[in-house]
């Protein structure tokens, strides 16, 4: 008892590191399975996958669990990725209680913990979480399966092949004995973890639970006002934060009225955060820490601060809209991203009535998810604690360990429900501000942004310009495709995410004649994934223009 169990492959993609820890409270066992799918690591770079493989050998020595079965009835399944409304919290206990055969009565869904050490890396973006997921919790649930089946058989001295499992229950027809999970876990605890590959996983047809109306399991809690999110964060002892940034990024903090602030009616204390200048870390401003998220609001409205702003953005949508006016008017950009065929020569030569100019403009949009940013630091004896509704729980531990200046295991993440995302998310900036601001308290601190804060500095989805040209044959056919982008960068070089466009962006390929080119401006404000990224600009100017001329070739679709 206690001890660990360890079965590591050989190979990169396919090692896999179980675990398998007895004395859990309440007596029982928890399984530990780490499993780097192959469709995630075939799309990691080789510096991350071999941190996978990595961190892989350090979870055979730690606890891990995936699965954890109690004396007492209840099986928890641990979600590792955050729930942002996706239903994850949910997905994942249904995979395991199908493959298990167990009664969903008996599944608990519970947050995991936020450790790449142990888990790899958590986020929940792209829509991957249960098709990255998929494989290690089916496996687990089998395992854990498996583990209890045999322990049920030698208690009962009867064979493996003569048991059934159903409803968390495990039969014997013959004898007519039955006995629930819970029953056999604490033999089980002393089983090997079987091989992952001699499995017998269920069949689609076989589905019971998965394909069947489950509510959330979070549903009765989100009704009746319970305390799931990052904003209903509550400690003794909690001071409340807010943080004024300049409305202009880059602006510094040239004075402010600090005494003033300090003097009002449930104040604790306001500073100036010097910051680190970084648009996803802790920008400029002043902080002020109250007793009330209501006297930190007050006391933001009070705030008097001269910016210095000679080294902030100037951007405003007018004069992109200008220089894009001048940039496509030269018909094509500056760099040439892909060319196939002669589409020049076919545009010069096919006649007005079939060919089509339009241009494009899509604007920076804002967010606005439901719930304003927010996060919950407290900082004590060198190590910072954080409870955080993030998307990137992976990233928001370094992001903050990076601005403190200590080690990444030194800071825990409590990942909280999360009241929208939509990418915002994705970025931990007020992760990082709570962090910073926290080192400055004595105690826990909520750092409480307001709806404008979210709106003003926010990382937005890119705007940008779009120019295309079309040509359809007598047939109907597409015969020639040209597309001047306009993209916004802010390093210079690479476009903005979402915001660039790739050489393979359809038609590329479907047609004969095609030329994609493409001109990058300058951009200082922060922007940053939005909700199907690419999808939601550059494949809706395409597929907008494509109707266009589905119509100048009389035809319902090319």
């Amino acid at each position: 008892k206690g001890e660990s169990l360890a079965q590591v492959g050989t190979s990169g993609v396919n090692r896999r590191t179980f675990l398998k820890l007895t004395g859990m409270a309440g007596g029982g066992f928890a399984l530990a399975f780490m499993l780097a799918p192959r469709s995630l690591l075939a799309r990691m770079p080789d510096d991350l996958q071999a941190r996978m493989v990595e961190n892989a050998d350090k979870a055979a020595k730690t606890f891990n669990a995936y699965v954890q079965i109690s004396t007492e009835g209840p099986i928890y399944v641990h979600s590792v990725s955050p729930e942002i409304g996706q239903g994850i919290k949910t997905a994942f206990p249904m995979i395991v209680a199908e493959e298990m055969d167990a009664d969903w009565s008996d599944i608990h869904s519970v947050q995991s913990a936020a450790s790449e050490e142990l888990y790899g890396f958590q986020e929940a973006g792209g829509s991957t979480s249960v098709r990255n997921h998929w494989d290690v919790y089916r496996q687990s649930a089998a395992a854990v399966k498996a583990m209890l089946v045999v322990a049920a058989a030698d208690a009962w001295g009867v064979p493996v092949s003569e048991l059934s499992t159903a409803s968390s229950h495990i039969e014997h027809t013959a004898s007519g004995r039955r006995g629930h999970y819970s029953e056999f876990a604490e033999r089980a605890a002393d089983l090997p973890v079987p091989d992952p590959e001699e499995l017998a996983l269920k069949d689609r047809k076989d589905y019971k639970l998965l394909g069947s109306r489950i509510g959330g399991v979070d549903n009765y809690e989100i009704v009746t006002g319970k305390p799931l999110f990052g904003i209903d964060q509550n400690l003794p002892g909690l001071s409340y934060a807010i943080f004024q940034k300049c409305p202009a990024v880059g602006g510094q903090v040239k004075s402010a009225n600090l005494d003033d602030v300090k003097r009002m009616k449930g104040v604790k204390d306001a500073f100036i955060v010097e910051g680190t200048g970084e648009p996803g870390e802790v920008m400029p401003g002043v902080a002020v820490i109250a007793t009330s998220t209501w006297a930190a609001f007050q006391a933001k409205k009070a705030l008097v601060i001269e910016w210095d702003e000679s080294k902030a953005s100037k951007e405003n949508w007018t004069d992109f809209v200008t220089r894009a006016d001048e940039l496509l008017a030269a018909g094509k950009g500056e760099e040439t991203v892909r060319k196939n065929g002669n589409p020049d020569n076919v545009f010069d030569n096919a006649p007005d009535s079939r060919k089509l100019e339009s241009r494009y403009t899509f604007p920076f949009v804002s967010h606005a998810q439901l719930e304003p940013q927010n996060a919950t630091a407290w900082y004590r004896d060198g190590e910072l604690e954080l409870w955080a509704p993030t998307q990137t729980p992976t990233d928001a531990r370094k992001i903050t360990a990076r601005v403190l200046r200590i080690p990444v295991g030194q800071v825990t993440l409590n990942n909280t429900r999360v009241g929208g995302g939509f990418g915002r998310r994705l970025t931990n900036d007020y992760c990082a501000e709570a962090a910073l601001i926290a080192t400055k308290v004595d105690g826990p601190v909520k750092l409480q942004w307001t709806r404008e804060d979210d709106m003003a500095h926010d990382f937005y989805r890119v705007g940008g310009f779009n120019l295309l040209k079309g040509a359809v044959a007598e047939d109907g056919t597409l015969s020639a495709w040209q597309n001047h982008f306009i993209a916004m960068s802010n390093d210079g070089d690479r476009p903005v995410y979402g915001g660039s466009i790739s050489e393979r962006e359809f038609p590329a390929g479907a047609v004969e004649n095609y030329e994609l080119t493409q001109d990058v401006l300058s951009l200082a404000i922060p922007c940053g994934w939005w909700r199907a990224p690419g999808a939601n600009t550059i494949a809706w100017t395409t597929q907008s223009f494509l109707h266009e001329l589905s119509h100048l070739a009389g035809r319902d679709h090319l």
